[in-house]
Order: C-alpha cells, then sequence, then structure tokens
C-alpha cells in the first residue's frame, strides 16, 4: 500500500470516529481498511461491545488489546464499519475478498447504521469493475454450483490457496467460488439468480446496505456520501 493510499484511508477512518460516540456495540468488517480503522481510532474503541465478521478481523482487534465478542452474544448493532472491494455511485458495493462475505452482511443487516471506509481507487462509476463476485458455496455441493453457473453464461473460478489444489474454506465452512456474471446481467438480477440457487451460503453482492460511505482520497481530502438517514438519530455525529 502506499503512502498516499494508507493515508487517505486513515483520514476516512477518523472521520467515521465521529460517528462512534452515541454507539455501544460496534460491528467490524474485514479487510486490509477495517485493520487501519482499529489502529486509528483505537481509543475510542476501548469502552465498546466490538463484533467482528472474521477471525482474522477478531485477531486483529485482540492484538491492540481489544476484546471483540462472538456474534452469537448480540442481536443487534448501534453502528457497523466495513470497506468494500468495489463500489459504485449508487452506492452498491462488491465485497468479500477476505473470504467474510456472509457474516459482513449479516451484521450490516443487524446494524442501525452502517458506515463502510474506501480509498479513491476503489470508487467506480458501475460494479462490477474488474473484479469477479466471491459466492459462498457448501463444500459439498460446489460441483453442482458451478456447473449451474457455468450453464447460466457465468464465469467460475474455484477459489484455492496459491499453490493448493483444496478450496479455500471461509470461517463458516464454506468454499468460494469467484464468479463472473454474463456481461448484459444487471446486478440486482445477478444477486437474485444466486440467492436462489440451492447450495448458494451467500454473496459479495451488497446493493441497499450503505448507510454512508466515506472515501478518503491521495490528496488528503475525505468525501462523505449519505445514502439515506440512520434509523436512529443517536448513532450520527452531533447527536
Amino acid at each position: 500500500m502506499s503512502e498516499a493510499l494508507e493515508a487517505a484511508r486513515r483520514a476516512a477512518a477518523m472521520r467515521v470516529a465521529e460517528y462512534l460516540d452515541a454507539a455501544r456495540v460496534v460491528g467490524l468488517g474485514t479487510g486490509s481498511t477495517v485493520e487501519v480503522f482499529l489502529k486509528t481510532v483505537y481509543d475510542k474503541l476501548t469502552d465498546k461491545t466490538l463484533v467482528a465478521s472474521s477471525i482474522d478481523t477478531a485477531l486483529a482487534a485482540k492484538s491492540l488489546g481489544l476484546s471483540p465478542v462472538d456474534p452469537v452474544t448480540v442481536e443487534r448493532l448501534d453502528i457497523y464499519i466495513d470497506s468494500a472491494d468495489e463500489v459504485d455511485p449508487l452506492g452498491r458495493m462488491i465485497k468479500g475478498g477476505g473470504g467474510a462475505m456472509t457474516m459482513e452482511k449479516v451484521l450490516a443487516s443487524a446494524s442501525d447504521l452502517r458506515v463502510f471506509i474506501v480509498d479513491e481507487l476503489k470508487v467506480f462509476p458501475r460494479v462490477p469493475h474488474g473484479r469477479p463476485i466471491p459466492v459462498e458455496v457448501v463444500p459439498q455441493a460446489v460441483s453442482i454450483v458451478k456447473r449451474r453457473l457455468e450453464d447460466a453464461g457465468f464465469g467460475c473460478r474455484l477459489r484455492v490457496p496459491q499453490g493448493k489444489r483444496l478450496p479455500v474454506i471461509t470461517d463458516l465452512g464454506g468454499a468460494v467460488i469467484d464468479v463472473e456474471p454474463p456481461e448484459h446481467m444487471e446486478l440486482e438480477r445477478v444477486a437474485g439468480f444466486l440467492e436462489r440457487l440451492p447450495g448458494v451460503i451467500g454473496h459479495g453482492i451488497f446493493i441497499g446496505y450503505a448507510d454512508v460511505l466515506v472515501i478518503g482520497r491521495s490528496d488528503g481530502r475525505v468525501e462523505v456520501v449519505t445514502y439515506r438517514r440512520p434509523r436512529e438519530e443517536r448513532a450520527s455525529p452531533g447527536s
């Protein structure tokens, strides 16, 4: 990561810290940007109940002296903080580069406010843009799901660790197939098709999940895009 890019993420993380003041239960996504967020605003998280979307995030938080709780112990969250692999001006996102998209979606859906941090290189006119869409699949159904996807015109690649033949297995025990949808299939239709396909646990298309998008730019500016008001005003800055 270049110094300018890391600085952009830190600046965006500092802006997101403004949303934490009234929050008690904080959900955390997965990935390098979330780790930057943890390190940048550590002092604002020490008195919060943190809920991690993955083992990776839980360990990152623990390494800083924080103590995330198991998601099974919470029913709702005040705020959810995450990033995205790609995002478009409508707030539609592609996520799951780290394989945690299913739990990320679960935590985001249970939160009063969802805030996503990205740097300017993650913003595109339309998504997906050059990256595949991760699909989490029951391991025993991998061959069947892959064939169904290919028959429907999807490009498919089973995600495997470098130098290995066995598939990447997520924290939830799923295998990951990275897919490229047919060129003219709308993203909403892709999401619906994946959700109806038996054997699919979850996918990395996030539509309607972003309440606030915070974009860090390499020149030091931070842009905040609000898609809808939080369900509880107590989670917003200045409340």
